[in-house]
């Protein structure tokens, strides 16, 4: 069987060993009363953003519901087909337009990756 001397550890510290080691475990527990505090905070932050979003998904149910009653009280109107011919048309321009427009900058990148190409040929033969 041990003895209880036997069992005791004796550490010898210096007087500044002794404060350094005092002031990192008070700065340790500081920072962790901190840390304590904002994750506090943050846990009372979520919860009022998700009080906050449930009213906000209430208010958008509620907008949504009021426009489908305006929907269903106004009358349709009726736009003769030469009308919607002309919205079409309007519409199959600016697809058209669109379209265009990515082709130029499709061919643009081309040119750009040609000078590209060129320029290291250049250089190459230097």
């Amino acid at each position: 069987m041990v003895s209880k001397e036997e069992n005791l550890i004796h550490v010898k510290l210096e007087y500044s060993e002794a404060v350094r080691a005092k002031r990192e475990i008070l700065s340790s527990e500081m920072k962790l009363l901190q840390l304590a505090k904002i994750i506090k905070n943050y846990h009372t932050l979520r919860l009022e953003e998700l009080k906050t979003k449930m009213k906000l998904h209430r208010k958008i149910k509620e907008t949504l519901g009021e426009i489908r009653k305006i929907q269903a009280t106004v009358p349709k109107v009726k736009i003769p087909d030469i009308l919607r011919r002309e919205e079409n048309d309007g519409e199959v321009k600016e697809i058209e337009r669109k379209i265009a427009s990515v082709k130029n900058k499709n061919s643009n990148n081309s040119i750009e990756n040609q000078l590209r190409e060129i320029q290291d040929k250049l250089k190459s033969l230097q």
